[in-house]
């Protein structure tokens, strides 16, 4: 089974990087909005990490606190080399199917082939059954996850349809049986998605512990209701809550573009943040939370070079026809700061490779119409 998230068209959705759909970057005042303190000290009394430092779980070492999200359709080896050139602590794959995995599913089990240079890297696992989430789970470990996490956080109906994702938080007690027998199975740690409930009720908390006891040695929560889909915007002070109160890393994950914000989230006592649409064709994310710096445009020359590089590693991994079909969603992504024009739009939507998209665009800058 291959889920693609509701992620938007790059050319008709609002910006994942800016709040106005425009282009441009969201001011750092977003941890206000998102219900953090910015002055609330965390760690309990102890010196507030930086973005930068590094922390471990379960024994597994990262260098930073900045880790790459899974993203259904989008985070393939590709995008997960792209995060880690740019500074990414950890990188996760795509979600796949522990059913995929039982039944040899070729395509499924591509997904599992990790090279030397995206280490340290999670798989992630959905499923709703906790022997063939074991089995799965073995199996990635044989591939080389560094860190097996299991999604309970994807509210897309087909994957809630079959009991797996964000349905899990409607049984906590499938939910620990399910974790426990990942734990069982494997000698890598094992982390787990959520998501802050269902529809009304913040459960979060609750499960959490239920997963904690059964052996999850870190909670990444999403804070977003599952009837949210990515709408609104993330509360953190779900995220907040939960790392008050868990004796495992917490890990927050949504809405998180600028510095402050990553900031903000490490005072509240959370061990490290998550970026997913925010690195859509904006690696350069992950290079200035790190540095503690402005989000800006970087010259059209260095992202035409990036989306090169992007592509030829795409290739690599899936060839030359399927990449080019791959990077046209991401052609949008890359040129939002621009701004392109309703033409370059529909002509990047038909291209078949990187040279022609590279064309096409750099006719377009000479024309003077980006």
């Amino acid at each position: 089974m291959h889920t693609t998230a509701h992620i938007g068209e790059p050319f008709n959705d609002a910006s994942p990087q800016g709040d106005g759909g425009d282009g441009s970057f969201p001011a750092g005042d977003g941890n206000i909005r998102q219900g953090i303190d910015r002055d609330a000290p965390g760690g309990g009394g102890n010196v507030t990490p930086g973005i930068g430092d590094p922390f471990s779980i379960a024994g597994v070492r990262l260098s930073n606190r900045l880790l790459q999200a899974p993203m259904a359709g989008i985070s393939g080896r590709a995008f997960r080399l792209e995060a880690r050139r740019f500074g990414a602590g950890l990188v996760t794959t795509e979600m796949v199917s522990s059913y995929g995995v039982q039944y040899r599913n070729r395509r499924t089990l591509v997904m599992l082939e990790l090279v030397e240079s995206e280490h340290p890297v999670a798989v992630q696992l959905f499923g709703n059954q906790p022997r063939v989430m074991a089995e799965a789970a073995r199996a990635a470990e044989a591939a080389g996850a560094d860190i097996i996490d299991i999604n309970m956080g994807c509210p897309v109906r087909k994957v809630i349809k079959t009991g797996a994702g964000v349905a899990l938080m409607e049984d906590g007690e499938l939910a620990a049986r399910l974790t426990a027998a990942v734990v069982k199975a494997v000698s890598v740690p094992v982390t787990v998605k959520i998501r802050s409930g269902l529809r009304r009720d913040l459960t979060a908390k609750e499960f959490a512990l239920r997963l904690t006891d059964a052996g999850a040695a870190a909670i990444c929560i999403h804070p977003r209701l599952a009837e949210q889909g990515q709408k609104g915007l993330a509360d953190h002070s779900v995220s907040a809550a939960l790392a008050a109160m868990l004796t495992v890393p917490v890990i927050a994950s949504g809405d998180i573009y600028h510095p402050d914000q990553a900031a903000a989230l490490l005072r509240a006592g959370c061990a490290a943040v998550m970026i997913g649409r925010g690195a859509l064709g904006n690696p350069w994310i992950f290079e200035d939370l790190l540095a503690g710096a402005e989000p800006r445009r970087r010259p059209i020359e260095k992202v035409l070079a990036e989306m090169g590089r992007f592509y030829h590693d795409a290739a690599a991994e899936m060839g030359q026809e399927r990449a080019g079909r791959y990077l046209r969603k991401f052609y949008g992504w890359y040129l939002k700061p621009f701004k392109p024009d309703a033409a370059l739009r529909d002509g990047l939507r038909r291209v078949d490779g990187f040279a022609e998209a590279e064309l096409l665009i750099r006719s377009y800058l000479i024309q003077g119409q980006v």
